[in-house]
């Protein structure tokens, strides 16, 4: 049962992040296409800004999904929350330092970032039939 819980809720997080990845891409393809002269830097904006919430989404799926049953309900809480205070703090970091040690436009990076996020928002409504 411990091994049933704990690889659905990986399975759904696998889902979210390639649901993020690609709506990043996209989104990145978008930019970069919109923006002729210098589209690279859109691009690599998009994607930077739309990392800074993947990579905390999926160390937040590693720590909270490591555990699992009944036995272990006190560690299980215990992982939560320490995964979202990591995700939270790690997204923090990622952003002020893609914002302050890049030149990579703000729009183009906002932009990812809120993009990933949206997609991290929409994912019980789109994965509903799923679980």
């Amino acid at each position: 049962m411990k091994q049933t819980l704990t690889a659905t809720g990986k399975q759904l997080a696998a889902k979210l992040i390639r649901a993020q990845v690609g709506t990043i891409f996209l989104l990145a393809c978008v930019f970069s296409l919109v923006q002729p002269i210098a589209g690279y830097t859109y691009f690599w904006g998009v994607v930077g800004g739309g990392l800074a919430v993947i990579i905390p989404t999926a160390l937040f799926a590693w720590r909270a999904f490591s555990q699992g049953g009944a036995r272990a309900a006190k560690q299980i809480v215990s992982n939560f929350f320490a995964g979202e205070a990591l995700k939270i703090s790690f997204a923090v970091v990622l952003l002020v330092g893609l914002l302050v040690f890049t030149t990579l436009p703000l729009s183009a990076v906002l932009s990812g970032y809120i993009a990933a996020l949206s997609v991290q928002w929409l994912a019980p409504i789109l994965f509903l039939k799923s679980t």
